[in-house]
């Protein structure tokens, strides 16, 4: 039955650390209550709320039902024992820990990170300097009110400002304490410590020269030591000389020193102004730390993040450039040398055009102005090198935007792909043409028939369209067999070929028989290419396989329908027309041209 008793209290070091920070919290109370409560009211200056800020910031919520026990016992024994006695405590407890919870639960979040960045400091000063001590004057005052004669908006107004003064000049300090960077910084070589130490005594100088004298009204002059301290050593230096200004202004003013003494006006006035010039210094140095800070930081990741890419660049077999707005290379990779045959020097200043083939640019750059415009998207190309090689070598270049806005650059990573694309290159024509006799098949002829349809549609192109059928092919197969009847095929292919021009589109449609598409000719002109051919073939002679040489080979003769294309008409209706022409040609005795009707 004991177990879970056990198990539900703390580790020895949490037990540790909690007293720790408990004996700290009577003693910073005490020391609060001892040393600036002048008239037996309210504390000149309240620094507790700073340590229980800092500590439950520094903690999972999980801690929190340790170190908040030990807070309110200090505080609540130092309310007794120096404060205003064992009627007050509760409430004044009550107020204090709110204050100190209350922000501690709205910064929970930064986990104790606040001062590292600006937005941090601003929501550290609202919460810890302005809602918390508000709402901790509110309590405070009311109790007060209510078990003495005081006066509830005066001792709200000085709740307020003494204790949002003391949590926002602790709270850094005792943040580098419990963090350990203050231990740490003890911890490093003696030249390394003289700079701060001496800047720090420099703040201290001049905050003790202008607090010593009441004639010229300097109150100005430490803002620039404390600003300096904070550039030079941000959080050190900006805790640091928040702490001596309020320890030797706070200490000089209250014994009848200084500027702030001089003013004439009450005492509690004198106060409330001197709390008032120390909040404006901590406004004034607390940003200026975080933003220190975070530019630091910002720079460590990006020197890290250079090094990475530099390491990448270096040793990545794909070509890594980066590249200005314009197109000029600002960095290339070394092998950048295997792919383009010059040293990577060579190309530095030089324009990313340098590497594409003429032909390409366009496509580079378009995905080049895509990617300016929309740095937060990668965006692809693929292009030609230029060097002269026996086959095309072919890049894919990855594009993406510099910096997370348009317009600063541009990382291009090249990819050779030159082996990906000849198998492309491979599939697409075999997906294309005729395996036995390496014509282009039917559904390749009907995507050119279309095209020059729509040529002939928009421009002032002609064009023709004949079917050519091997007549008696049966024959063929029947008597010699299909091995010859391939070899006549291709025979006619050859043949073909060597006839019409180049430009013209030869594809095998199925079995014996042919398409031709004549572009760029007249009927009478495809005519008379459509008879050249047919007095080709019917001279050929096919030649048969050396065990089949005793045999007079096959002779094959040609049957052709011509159509000249109508621009109104779709393949299948061209197609039938030439088709019917070809069945007049059979009909009238094979081996002849017909024109269609």
């Amino acid at each position: 039955m004991q177990t879970p008793v056990i198990a539900a209290l703390p580790a020895p070091s949490m037990i540790s650390s909690v007293a720790r920070l408990g004996l700290a919290s009577l003693v910073l109370s005490t020391a609060s209550l001892v040393l600036t409560r002048f008239d037996g009211s309210i504390a000149f200056i309240w620094a507790n709320t700073g340590l229980v800020i800092a500590a439950l910031s520094l903690r999972p919520p999980e801690q929190w039902r340790w170190l908040l026990p030990a807070f309110g016992v200090a505080m609540f024994a130092a309310t007794v024992c120096f404060g205003m006695g064992l009627a007050a405590a509760a409430p004044l407890l009550a107020a204090t820990m709110t204050e100190a919870t209350l922000p501690a639960w709205l910064l929970r979040r930064w986990k104790g990170h606040f001062f590292d960045r600006v937005a941090g400091v601003v929501m550290f000063l609202l919460v810890a300097g302005v809602l918390g001590p508000l709402v901790g004057a509110v309590i405070a005052a009311t109790a007060i009110s209510l078990l003495t004669d005081a006066s509830w908006e005066r001792t709200a107004i000085r709740w307020f400002t003494s204790h949002g003064l003391g949590t926002i000049t602790f709270t850094p300090l005792i943040m580098l304490l419990l963090r350990g960077e203050v231990g740490r910084w003890f911890q490093v070589p003696l030249r390394e410590k003289m700079g701060p130490v001496a800047m720090l005594g420099l703040v201290a100088v001049v905050v003790a020269g202008v607090f010593l004298q009441d004639d010229i009204p300097l109150l100005f002059l430490p803002m620039l030591p404390m600003l300096a301290a904070t550039m030079l050593y941000v959080r050190i230096g900006a805790a640091g000389s928040i702490v001596l200004l309020v320890a030797i202004g706070g200490t000089l003013s209250v014994t009848g020193h200084g500027p702030i003494h001089a003013i004439p006006t009450p005492p509690l006035s004198r106060i409330l102004f001197f709390q008032f010039y120390v909040g404006c210094a901590a406004l004034l140095v607390l940003p200026v730390s975080a933003l220190l800070k975070q530019h630091r930081r910002a720079i460590r990741d990006l020197s890290q993040s250079e090094a990475r890419f530099r390491l990448l660049s270096d040793r990545s077999a794909d070509v890594i450039l980066e590249v200005a707005p314009d197109g000029t290379i600002l960095h290339a990779s070394p092998s950048v040398t295997q792919v383009a045959g010059r040293p990577a020097a060579y190309y530095l200043g030089q324009h990313g055009f340098t590497l594409v083939h003429p032909e390409d640019q366009h496509v580079l750059w378009r995905a080049h102005r895509q990617a300016l415009a929309n740095p937060d998207i990668a965006h692809t190309a693929q292009f030609r090198s230029p060097r002269e090689t026996p086959e095309p070598a072919w890049f894919e270049a990855a594009l993406r935007g510099l910096g997370g806005t348009a317009g600063q650059g541009l990382i291009v990573v090249l990819r050779d792909i030159s082996a990906r694309k000849a198998t492309e290159l491979a599939l697409e024509i075999a997906a294309s043409t005729d395996p036995l006799t390496g014509l282009v098949n039917r559904r390749s002829f009907l995507q050119r028939l279309r095209n020059q349809i729509e040529h002939c549609r928009v421009g002032s192109s002609q064009g023709s369209v004949a079917l050519v059928d091997l007549d008696h092919f049966k024959s063929v197969n029947d008597r010699f067999g299909h091995a010859v009847g391939d070899l006549a095929l291709q025979a006619f292919a050859r043949i073909t070929a060597a006839t019409i021009d180049r430009r013209h589109c030869l594809a095998r449609i199925g079995g014996e028989e042919f398409a031709i598409l004549l572009v760029g000719i007249s009927p009478e002109e495809a005519q008379a290419a459509c008879e050249r051919l047919r007095h080709a073939v019917e001279q050929l002679e096919v030649e048969l396989p050396s065990a089949m040489l005793e045999i007079e080979g096959p002779r094959v003769t040609a049957s052709i329908g011509l159509v000249a294309i109508d621009p109104e008409s779709d393949p299948a209706t061209i197609l039938n027309r030439a088709d019917e022409a070809l069945y007049r040609a059979k009909a009238s005795g094979r081996n002849c041209v017909q024109v269609a009707d």
